[in-house]
């Protein structure tokens, strides 16, 4: 009978698990400076909506030194023909509204789609201390066209250092696609919850069964 319980507790979470919304947070990936002083790094994360609906953090940035003061590119892949995603950033401050409405009215980060590392980009003011809003969109095949789904809206908040290395300091979303602040949001991984207590509920089993075997 307990045996059958665990089971149905364990099946009801799991069903839990597979309807709830799940945010991977922003993981910085750098990938070193070569010799003309350019820091590059890959940033990634995972979105789903209790609806099944998802989406992909996919980006690189390149920044580099010019007369003392730092520049920096994204560069989109949301022309490649092969899994393309729809991803684009902006600089923001603590306690913006970052949201359908206000997104472009942010100051975007200069998009390119060549290797031109070395030119141009968006200027930094304050690389220890800078907030960067996301839009992050599903990618749906219509036809042969790749076209947006659903859309989702966040931030990061990250430092690059003397080494030309970015560190991730805390990052935020709305998981259910709506307007979020900058410095609030989803915490990661809101599933793990439920993930203990059917390992929780399974192990109080088992010890009351082996308990009762003496």
């Amino acid at each position: 009978m307990k045996i059958a319980i665990a089971m149905v507790i364990s099946m009801f979470c799991e069903g839990l698990i597979a309807a709830s919304a799940y945010w991977s947070g922003v993981h910085v990936i750098n990938g070193g400076v070569d010799s003309d002083d350019v820091g590059l790094c890959y940033l990634d994360g995972m979105i789903r909506d209790n609806e099944g609906k998802s989406a992909e953090i996919n980006s690189s940035f390149f920044w580099h030194n010019e007369s003392e003061n730092l520049y920096i590119k994204h560069k989109d892949f949301s022309l490649e023909d092969i899994e393309p995603t729809f991803n684009w950033w902006a600089f923001a401050a603590y306690g913006d509204i970052v949201s359908e409405e206000t997104f472009n009215t942010l100051n975007h980060i200069e998009d390119f789609y060549s290797n031109d590392f070395y030119t141009g980009g968006t200027l930094v003011e304050n690389p220890d201390d800078f907030y960067m809003a996301f839009k992050v969109s599903e990618v749906l095949l219509d036809g042969s066209d790749y076209v947006e789904g659903q859309t989702w809206y966040g931030w990061v908040h990250v430092s690059i250092d003397e080494k030309l290395e970015m560190t991730s300091l805390g990052d935020g979303i709305n998981l259910y696609g709506g307007a979020v602040m900058v410095g609030e949001g989803a915490t990661p991984e809101p599933a793990s919850g439920l993930l203990l207590l059917v390992g929780g509920t399974l192990l109080a089993l088992r010890r009351q069964r082996m308990g009762s075997c003496h």
